[in-house]
């Protein structure tokens, strides 16, 4: 299971988060202490000035007690009344030269001597009580050099802690709120120059990993965003380029594939035909001359016979048979030793369709559809006409034969787009044949008609003719739906062409 993996966003904007309260921690510590200070600084010195007052007011001789107490209609007496009325002041207290209280003024409750809790050893001194609630401040009452008494107060810290209070709210107030702007607006900032350009790297990056190769970006933002903007495009495009190199690779390697696959079929099919053309002549010449006698002595008995007599019917099936191994025979001798072409300029349009009409008024296709398109503009060949009529004049009636009730015949003249020869398709809608047998249909003896419907050497004869003539022949074909055969031809000038095929 994959470990949990925050967001670049919340990294980012959790660190600012905890930079912004480390940052207004220190600051408002800063602030508030020096804000402390000044106001204990303050009060202390406010305390001085009223302390020294009421110091200086005394009269040069200070009463001592119990013989004397400060007289209340005194200055000084009078002026410690009226700062008894103000509402920081807690206490304020004098003592006699042993220490014995002679005057005190303050708030109900307070304590006399609590005005004089420090230790005395200076000629002034000054503290917080303890809590900081209130600050407290004593002086020496010194004539002529001689210490003769102790005066002290305690002034209230209350306003002071409450003004401290209102600035701790107002920094926490002031806080929240630049905290909420500096948050939104760093998010903001965050977002257009880090976040959105990292984004579309990564959409980018999946394209990439989808397989959409060369894929580019512009991604603005800081240096170090542009650098790798740059780096993935020149990655972006080195995969692209690697692609296009793998896929030229594969291309080349699968034509070459091909074209061997071809080469080694045709070498193949090559030594096969030689083979098979060499028992053909073999067999043709020793069956041809038994033949010719059996055929001979056949018609004189027939002749001597007569019609009427009971041997005659034996006799004719005996000639038609002699006659159907007769064609075997020419077929072989054909297959083998094919004459020699006798190379001429020809209309290939002008020569197809007039074979087409030739068949059509032997009445051959006389319950099919015959449709011949032949493009405007095609060049001559320099072929020999009666081979390539005898090739189409096969492929036409084998197209035939595989339409025995009604169908289409489509016969097409186009020239090859690359211009470097011309082709013939004629395509049926007949029965068309299984794919287990497209690659045996040229080689010789093999037929899927009807035993004494074919010989099995026509198609054998056109392929061997068209590679002769420097062409191909090609099938493609759906059971059910028919079969087109293609003839490729080259276009051949005078004393180029070839002249002959062998086995």
């Amino acid at each position: 299971m994959p470990s949990y993996r925050p967001s670049l966003t919340f990294c980012i904007l959790t660190s600012l988060a905890g930079l912004l309260l480390l940052t207004w921690l220190l600051f408002s510590l800063f602030a508030l202490k020096t804000a402390e200070n000044d106001l204990y600084s303050q009060k202390s010195e406010h305390a001085r000035m009223l302390l020294s007052t009421f110091v200086n007011q005394l009269p040069d001789r200070l009463p001592t007690f119990p013989e004397g107490v400060l007289p209340l209609d005194s200055p000084a007496a009078l002026y410690a009344g009226k700062l008894s009325e103000e509402r920081s002041l807690v206490r304020i207290t004098l003592l006699d030269a042993g220490g014995k209280v002679i005057y005190t003024a303050g708030k109900e409750g307070s304590d006399l001597y609590q005005p004089l809790a420090l230790p005395g050893r200076q000629a002034e001194e000054a503290d917080l009580l303890p809590g900081g609630n209130a600050l407290i401040r004593s002086a020496q009452v010194i004539r002529d050099g001689q210490v003769v008494g102790r005066a002290g107060l305690v002034l209230s810290l209350d306003d002071e802690q409450n003004r401290l209070q209102r600035t701790r709210r107002l920094f926490a107030s002031y806080f929240v709120l630049d905290f909420i702007l500096l948050l939104g607006l760093g998010a903001s900032i965050l977002s257009r120059i880090v976040v959105r350009p990292i984004n579309r790297l990564l959409a980018a990056t999946e394209k990439i990993t989808g397989g959409v190769y060369g894929h580019q970006i512009a991604v603005s933002g800081t240096l170090e965003l542009a650098q790798l903007t740059e780096s993935f495009n020149a990655m972006s495009a080195a995969l692209l380029q690697k692609q296009q190199e793998v896929a030229a690779h594969v291309t080349a390697q699968e034509q070459a594939n091909q074209e061997l696959k071809l080469a080694r079929e045709e070498a193949v099919r090559s030594e096969k035909m030689a083979s098979v053309g060499l028992l053909a002549a073999g067999t043709a010449h020793e069956i041809g001359s038994p033949l010719a006698s059996i055929m001979g002595y056949a018609e004189l008995l027939a002749a001597e016979a007569g019609p009427d007599v009971p041997q005659a019917e034996a006799l004719r099936r005996i000639l038609d048979s002699c006659e159907r191994i007769d064609r075997i025979v020419r077929g072989l001798l054909e297959y083998a030793r094919p004459r020699q072409p006798t190379c001429e300029e020809i209309d290939l349009a002008a020569l197809t369709s007039g074979t087409v009409e030739l068949l059509q008024h032997q009445g051959l296709f006389k319950q099919c559809q015959v449709t011949v398109q032949c493009e405007q503009g095609l060049p001559m060949l320099f072929l020999d006409p009666h081979q390539l009529q005898q090739v189409l004049i096969n492929l036409l009636i084998n197209a035939h034969d595989a339409m025995p009730d009604t169908g289409e015949l489509q016969v097409a003249i186009t020239q090859e787009r690359s211009g470097s020869g011309v082709q013939v398709e004629i395509c049926d809608s007949g029965v068309g044949i299984p794919a287990e047998l497209l690659e045996r249909i040229f080689d010789p003896f093999f037929t899927t008609k009807a035993p004494g419907h074919g010989t099995g050497l026509g198609l054998a004869i056109s392929s061997g003719i068209i590679e002769g003539l420097g062409g191909r022949i090609n099938v493609r074909s759906n059971t059910g739906k028919g079969s087109c055969f293609t003839v490729r031809l080259p276009l051949n000038r005078p004393g180029s062409a070839t002249q002959g095929h062998g086995i």
